[in-house]
């Protein structure tokens, strides 16, 4: 799969899946499907949790999506839909989550990909989603991963 070519609505993911269409998930759709979130928000290693073995794995191709404004644009888009996705719900709001470790990822992508103060927006609106309650039950470690990421 060509993540550029992906992020840039040119060719479908490996599930026939446009950009666009998934842009176009329920919120059931974005809750109980795991394997868009990789291709959406990829990185330079292989996910823990998803195991469709595609991930940036060449120098090039991290060049490639810096270097080109509309993926770039395309993920930052991501990013705000997957945090419009968060902002409606609130089954989330909880000890342990897997979108998580969605946040860990996105972060880190935009880190990679886009640039640092882009990874810093994300994080800062997400966690003003997060009241003083929520963030005592969720764990230290994880308060830690998008902290660092």
């Amino acid at each position: 799969m060509n993540f550029e070519n992906f992020l840039t609505n040119i060719e479908p993911d490996y599930k026939n899946r446009f950009l666009n269409d998934i842009w176009n998930f329920t919120d059931e759709d974005i809750e109980h499907t795991h394997d868009f979130i990789q291709l959406l928000f990829p990185l330079n290693e292989q996910s823990e949790s998803v195991f469709h073995g595609y991930c940036l794995n060449t120098k090039s191709s991290i060049i490639n999506i810096k270097s080109n404004d509309l993926a770039k644009s395309n993920i930052v888009t991501s990013s705000k839909w997957f945090l419009s996705f968060l902002e409606r719900n609130t089954h989330w709001r909880r000890k342990h989550d897997h979108n998580y470790l969605r946040i860990t990822r996105i972060i880190k992508s935009l880190r990679l990909l886009v640039s640092d103060e882009e990874a810093n927006k994300f994080y800062e609106s997400f966690i003003e989603l997060i009241d003083e309650s929520l963030r005592s039950k969720i764990n230290l470690t994880t308060l830690s991963y998008w902290e660092n990421a």
